[in-house]
């Protein structure tokens, strides 16, 4: 069960304390619906011995015990971030599919230990053109880093949050990724750390065209929990969520609410001849500059 269909199911319950099974074939006995509050619940019954399991601010855990079965309930109890709580229920659906044990109860529990960081409850809200470079950030780290290099040395490769490194560096290269709108025949340069080096590296550009919130594109919070959903061991998943944070990143609905269709992204070769100003070419007393890089200047130094 996917989270169009999970969101379709429990949009549909007119009525507290009722639960669709998630599917007859799957091995674990789970339940999407809502308590008798009516707040969105993922249930699991089982034959299980239950331990204590904290739950969050905006997640509440109970366990209860029947004649013929246990349950752990959790249910989210804000009004924000349900596409978080279905990104949640999606996960654990699919991850326990092919769940062979006595019980899941364990692997639940696990599970949940690590999706319940990204139920922060943070309140800082990221700018539009933070949202789309941060968008651009985990794209590269998602399709490039993950595949090339492996996910734990991709994330440790990731320093995009830390305004003084490239966004990606590994070995001897690095990689400068910048996000983009179609119309756009510019690329800005925050700051001169980005692209100093006296190493060649490589400028990522990825372009995008805005949609409106119903067009199914890309969107900051499916991406983040697109990643978070490949990362299997707790600590990438630690990892993952600090740089997140060090990026100003807590999961809010109102992100759902900037929707991009990927355009295309194009890689340059930053070399010698890269057009780029380098601290060795600043007077003294300079040390901040802000500037812009002519896309058309720089199709000389475009990568396959």
């Amino acid at each position: 069960m996917h989270f169009e269909e999970i969101k379709q199911k429990i949009d549909s319950i007119r009525s507290n304390s009722q639960y669709f099974r998630v599917s007859a074939t799957h091995p674990l006995e789970l339940y999407i619906g809502k308590n008798e509050k009516g707040f969105l619940t993922l249930r699991f019954n089982g034959d299980f011995t239950p331990v204590k399991v904290l739950g969050t601010a905006v997640i509440e855990i109970k366990q209860v015990k029947a004649k013929e079965y246990n349950s752990i309930l959790f249910s989210l109890v804000s009004n924000d971030n349900t596409s978080l709580f279905y990104h949640f229920c999606e996960d654990i659906i699919t991850q326990t599919e092919a769940y062979e044990g006595q019980d899941g109860y364990t692997e639940i529990v696990n599970r949940f230990s690590q999706w319940k960081k990204m139920f922060s409850g943070d309140s800082k809200i990221l700018s539009e053109s933070e949202v789309l470079g941060l968008i651009g950030e985990l794209l590269f780290l998602q399709r490039h880093s993950f595949s090339i290099y492996g996910i734990t040395k991709g994330l440790n490769g990731w320093s995009g949050p830390e305004p003084t490194h490239k966004d990606f560096s590994y070995e001897h290269e690095w990689f400068e990724i910048k996000s983009i709108n179609t119309h756009k025949s510019s690329v800005s340069i925050s700051s001169l750390e980005q692209l100093d080096s006296d190493i060649d590296g490589h400028l990522i550009i990825y372009t995008f065209e805005k949609m409106s919130p119903s067009f199914s594109g890309i969107t900051l919070n499916s991406l983040v929990a697109d990643i978070a959903k490949m990362l299997q061991y707790e600590t990438d998943r630690d990892i993952f969520l600090s740089k997140l944070k060090q990026a100003g990143y807590s999961y809010n609905d109102i992100y759902d609410n900037y929707v991009y269709n990927f355009i295309k992204v194009n890689s340059y070769l930053v070399d010698r001849e890269f057009p780029r100003i380098k601290a060795s070419d600043l007077p003294k007393g300079i040390v901040k500059v802000e500037y812009e890089i002519l896309l058309s200047w720089i199709e000389k130094n475009k990568e396959d």
